[in-house]
């Protein structure tokens, strides 16, 4: 019987998140600037998928390490770290909810919408600060549940037709007061909202592109088409491309995200 880790894995190991992820490294950017992360400093990417925000860290100076759960993501980090001409980093394959590393070992956590999808949200917390240093920064980028991101997960669990093994919504790390809650060891919590605009030609192009790209995407897809569900197909790209025009003007679409910066 599959684990949910064993299902995460999976889903990640699909599609091709180097397109998806190409208009993130600003958000690297605006994380390593609000932790305000030194050169020399012992830097921990948690989740750290292809590799964009330890590899800015790594940029910057930082002594790097990235660790992710999924080895297909690790390997394309190493060849992304080839291409910025830079080494050094780190890469380990571990779990958010069990990080390999000895108490206080990090000057700075970061974490660029890595750590949400960690299903015991509150062990993935403790585990964050447990291994930052007395007086270390922690940082993070989320998903607020009522910005575009959020609501199009709401559309997608509502024709998912695949066994429902999460008991957790990845889109609480995106409420202050929640974060609060999951953070009890941390002090001088700070939040800052801000807003990646992507490129698209029309809703309907970003919709192909994300069944075709984004791993849970093409797992729901793939069970519709097994499944003869072509006019529940239909349904949902209707209702995916309504919340998307929310968030569309000018042929860019408005991803909003959350920031957090705490000391330890």
């Amino acid at each position: 019987m599959p684990t949910i880790k064993d299902e995460v894995k999976e889903i990640w190991s699909l599609g091709d998140y180097r397109s998806r992820g190409q208009f993130f490294p600003p958000v690297s950017a605006d994380l390593i600037r609000l932790t305000r992360l030194q050169a020399c400093e012992s830097v921990l990417d948690i989740a750290c998928g292809y590799g964009n925000t330890a590899i800015t860290a790594r940029i910057k100076g930082a002594k790097v390490t990235g660790i992710d759960i999924t080895p297909k993501l690790l390997a394309l980090a190493k060849e992304e770290e080839r291409v910025a001409g830079i080494s050094g980093i780190d890469w380990k394959e571990g779990d958010a909810e069990d990080l390999p590393f000895e108490d206080e070992s990090f000057d700075v956590v970061l974490s660029t919408f890595g750590h949400i999808f960690a299903p015991n949200q509150e062990v993935a917390g403790r585990e964050m600060t447990r291994v930052l240093k007395k007086g270390g920064r922690l940082g993070f980028t989320s998903w607020p549940p009522e910005l575009v991101v959020g609501r199009l997960s709401k559309v997608v669990s509502k024709y998912n037709p695949l066994p429902a093994s999460e008991t957790f919504s990845p889109y609480d790390w995106g409420i202050p007061d929640k974060i609060k809650q999951l953070l009890p060891y941390v002090r001088d919590i700070f939040f800052e909202r801000e807003t990646i605009h992507v490129p698209i030609l029309s809703p309907n192009h970003y919709w192909q592109d994300t069944i075709t790209k984004a791993g849970f995407m093409i797992q729901v897809i793939e069970a519709l088409k097994d499944g003869n569900n072509e006019s529940r197909i239909k349904s949902f790209k209707k209702d995916y491309i309504n919340i998307l025009e929310q968030f569309v003007s000018n042929n860019m679409l408005r991803m909003g995200y959350l920031l957090t910066v705490a000391k330890k």
